[in-house]
């Protein structure tokens, strides 16, 4: 293993750590938590208050569901280093202006 694939490793940790999906999954954790916790333990005036129906604890418990989506979607399918063959050439997407 050469120092650049050993860089290329680090730099693929970093992003993972920092990965859109996980920080987003972590924000939605948090915000369901207290809806969560907000919905049960709350008054009881305020949990009435949408035609009976307890809305705290629906928002908590659909942001949980969506926070756990969002971290495993993110473990699953983490940042990775592009094989030696592929690096430097890009994705392809993205094409050039012709030279004027």
């Amino acid at each position: 293993m050469t120092e650049s694939d050993e860089q290329e490793i680090q730099e693929a940790r970093l992003a993972n750590r920092f990965d859109i999906r996980r920080l987003i999954g972590a924000v939605f954790l948090i915000y369901g938590l207290v809806l969560t916790a907000l919905g049960a333990f709350g008054s009881s005036h305020v949990k009435n208050k949408a035609a009976g129906l307890n809305i705290d604890l629906w928002a908590g418990i659909g942001m949980l569901v969506f926070a756990a989506l969002m971290i495993a979607w993110a473990l699953m399918r983490p940042v990775e280093p592009d094989p030696p063959e592929t690096r430097g050439q890009g994705s392809g997407r993205i094409r050039r202006a012709p030279a004027t």
